[in-house]
């Protein structure tokens, strides 16, 4: 997509918010606008509001308050998803961009991609991670968290699998080698949100 038509995109998106038709086409969009559009109309696009955690349930299996967790992890994930995906490998990321262009009735947000040290480390001690090091030190992984309806998190099984379907289809299209955590034998209940290139 050239900067003029990002920008004409982002235009009208934005005028569809303020006016209170956003259809479900133009909340989809929302993924692939340009930086330039603000996090508040990507918010609103999204469908946006109240507690983006409140689907995840409270405690986690032990006993953990696992909303506070997730608040610590990313405070804002709609707001930081198009930073998220800056920071990405440039390959990663054209994959998850194909991913939400080519399904726009699929809606998810970047959980967390290019981690720092210390960020890996808390992933490590939490048991969100099975290593204190790993592919998102460096940008080549990234988290992609389904929304619902209300732009809230919610960690389904059949939309995950979905968003991992999305993501095949768009890195086979782009030649890219991708590794999906949904196959990881040894990650309790696997890791569905997880996508790393391949290592070649």
């Amino acid at each position: 997509m050239g900067a003029l038509e990002g920008i004409v995109r982002g235009v009208s998106m934005l005028a569809l918010v303020k006016a209170g038709r956003a259809a479900p086409l133009a909340a989809a969009l929302c993924l692939m606008l340009p930086a330039a559009v603000p996090a508040e109309t990507q918010k609103a696009a999204l469908g946006g509001s109240g507690d983006v955690y409140a689907n995840i349930p409270e405690r986690d299996e032990f006993g953990r308050d696992q909303r506070a967790m997730f608040r610590t992890w990313n405070p804002d994930p709609l707001g930081t998803h198009e930073a998220n995906l800056r920071a990405l490998n440039p390959w990663l990321a054209r994959i998850v961009r194909k991913a939400a262009a080519d399904n726009p009735d699929l809606r998810f947000v970047i959980g967390s991609g290019r981690r720092s040290s210390l960020l890996q480390q808390k992933a490590y001690r939490w048991g969100w991670s099975k290593t204190p090091y790993g592919a998102h030190l460096s940008g080549d992984a990234v988290d992609l968290w389904p929304l619902d309806g209300q732009g809230r998190i919610l960690f389904d099984p059949a939309a995950q699998n979905r968003i991992a379907a999305a993501m095949r289809r768009a890195a086979g299209e782009l030649g890219v080698a991708l590794v999906w955590g949904g196959h990881f034998q040894s990650f309790k209940g696997r890791d569905r949100s997880h996508f790393e290139l391949a290592d070649e």
